[in-house]
């Protein structure tokens, strides 16, 4: 009783690389994830056997399971999202950006701050200088306004910057359909 379990959860990791793989490659047709080593799933690896250079005889050989782990975990890395950086210091508890405060994560506040505001058309542009200037303190106070739950001081602390964050990361996020 076994065996079949095995043998349908080996044709689910067939069926999940060649998914991922015909994400990016409009030759493979995508299969579907069932277990099931039927028609569609022999059409995909037949399609990525041809496209690998791989005798085309719809079995997963060792040499067809070999180069069908490599393309799907190239397929992972060449399609992952790009690595985060973080740039708001987690410590001190009460850390904030504020008038006077001069370094690089000033310097992304404000680059974030000038990309929602060409995106909304609201705002004084502001000069990207890595300095908490008066400039950049009226364009905190004035994103603050426009967010409730925002104490409007002008200064960045965390609940501020992670509100900027998700505002400039959302600007380019994929549309669902993508």
């Amino acid at each position: 009783m076994q065996q079949p379990q095995t043998l349908s959860a080996a044709v689910r990791n067939l069926q999940t690389y060649l998914r991922q793989i015909s994400y990016h490659d409009p030759e493979i047709t995508p299969p579907p994830i069932d277990g099931i080593f039927g028609n569609e799933t022999r059409r995909s690896l037949c399609e990525f056997q041809k496209r690998s250079g791989l005798p085309v005889s719809g079995v997963a050989d060792r040499a067809t399971w070999d180069a069908l782990y490599a393309a799907y975990r190239l397929s992972l890395a060449e399609n992952a999202m790009p690595c985060r950086v973080a740039l708001f210091p987690p410590y001190p508890n009460r850390y904030c950006l504020k008038r006077g405060c001069r370094d690089f994560s000033v310097a992304a506040l404000q680059y974030m701050l000038r990309e929602l505001q060409q995106k909304t058309g609201d705002g004084i542009p502001i000069e990207i200088n890595g300095v908490f200037d008066d400039a950049t303190e009226e364009a905190v106070r004035a994103f603050q306004e426009c967010c409730s739950g925002l104490e409007c001081s002008g200064e960045a602390d965390r609940k501020t910057w992670n509100e900027i964050a998700e505002r400039y990361n959302a600007l380019f996020e994929r549309p669902p359909c993508e």
